[in-house]
């Protein structure tokens, strides 16, 4: 089984993820003038933050080319975690090619936000 799938296709496994439960509040959400907090939770949603390790040029761009820009599904069946949303920034450090004449990124992270 993935352990996380985007659009459908099974991405390499990653080695950090951080899981954010964001509380979305309504638009009147703000101080009133004794300084007491009001406003109404609208929703929940996730963000999620994953870092992977050594990748290689062909399995970085297999992240870049599902994790779209725009919105797509993203799945981590082993957490019960399922959600349509979009990426943040795609960010790859690069390590070089190697004597095997593949190149390598030396890691490389993004933060997925639930639409």
């Amino acid at each position: 089984m993935a352990f996380l799938t985007a659009g459908g296709v099974e991405m390499p496994c990653p080695v950090s993820l951080s899981i954010n439960d964001e509380i979305i509040w309504s638009e009147n959400t703000g101080r009133s003038s004794t300084g007491t907090m009001v406003g109404d939770v609208v929703t929940e949603k996730q963000d999620v933050e994953i870092t992977w390790g050594i990748l290689t040029a062909a399995e970085a761009a297999k992240i870049k080319k599902y994790m779209v820009a725009g919105f797509f599904t993203v799945v981590f069946p082993t957490l019960g975690i399922s959600f349509t949303g979009y990426r943040g920034t795609l960010s790859k450090e690069l390590l070089g090619t190697l004597t095997d004449g593949v190149t390598y990124y030396k890691s490389a992270s993004v933060k997925l936000v639930e639409q």
